[in-house]
């Protein structure tokens, strides 16, 4: 059990730092892409290590923990890819993300036909929302480096929310793995 206590304790200050880096992207965007790259590079390197450790833990409970080889080895090849190259990663995300706004757009402009045919009256509501989706969507594209500090923004705000709630699920895990082998004694 002690074991499990110190990978539930590295795991915990490790996601500590992913709320951390999300509360600095959303109040700093502008430290710059590159920066945030190189950081959360480092920190996918760190989580993977923390997560192999997680795995080779000899631990009773090991099979609570047995997609974290896998999960450990995807995270530092990323990390260390997005670490190497930010400049590309940027441009991929941003690209990635402008070409889904764009298709989103689309099928919101459709569902505006469909609803101005079936007689809802704030069709055109539907509409400007879309066409605004358009737009950013096409200035990821154009400009990427340009609207990318509203990108880091809610990917500040997302490792935020997935820090929490990495916590949450560590934090009740152990609990329960805890509660569980006390009754079974």
């Amino acid at each position: 059990m002690h074991s499990l206590s110190r990978v539930k304790n590295a795991y915990s200050v490790v996601t500590a730092g992913l709320i951390a880096i999300g509360v600095i992207l959303m109040i700093w965007p502008q430290l710059g892409l590159n920066t945030m790259c190189k950081v959360y590079g480092i920190f996918l390197i760190v989580y993977g290590i923390a997560k192999f450790s997680g795995y080779f833990a000899k631990d009773l409970f090991q099979l609570a923990f047995q997609f974290d080889l896998a999960l450990g080895l995807v995270s530092v090849v990323l990390g260390i890819i997005i670490t190497a190259r930010p400049a590309y990663i940027i441009q991929i995300l941003s690209t990635a993300i402008g070409i889904f706004m764009l298709v989103d757009a689309a099928f919101k402009i459709q569902t505006t036909l469909e609803a101005k045919r079936f007689g809802i009256e704030k069709w055109w509501l539907i509409l400007i929302i879309s066409l605004m989706v358009a737009i950013v969507g096409i200035l990821l594209l154009v400009a990427p480096f340009e609207t990318m500090s509203i990108i880091v923004r809610l990917i500040g705000l997302n490792l935020c929310l997935d820090g929490i709630l990495n916590l949450f699920v560590v934090r009740n895990t152990v609990e329960t793995i805890r509660r569980n082998t006390e009754w079974e004694i």
